[in-house]
């Protein structure tokens, strides 16, 4: 796998999460990486209060982004898109959507 910037696995991982919540199977499987370390960075989104865990109806361990993610998440974007206009972060273009 071609290593990618810090950026760009925190933005993979704000896609893959919406405002209804997934679980961190759906997470992993999104942005290519184990549930270890999926784990560690949504604890470091959860304190940043980029993303809330909740517990579903059916028991399941859900996430779910906060305003203030959705927010970073565009933001990161923008970031992404510009310094990949620059030549200075490769960019798959699919992966901003």
């Amino acid at each position: 796998m071609k290593y990618r910037p810090d950026l760009l696995i925190l933005l993979d991982i704000l896609n893959s999460i919406d405002t209804n919540g997934v679980t961190i199977s759906y997470i992993s499987t999104y942005s290519n990486m184990p549930n270890p370390r999926v784990k560690n960075k949504l604890n470091q989104m959860i304190k940043s209060g980029l993303v809330e865990e909740f517990i579903d109806k059916n028991g399941k361990r859900l996430y779910r982004l906060t305003p203030k993610g959705v927010k970073t998440r565009n933001r990161i974007r923008e970031m992404v898109l510009f310094l990949g206009e620059l030549g200075l972060l490769p960019v798959d273009k699919d992966r901003l959507k």
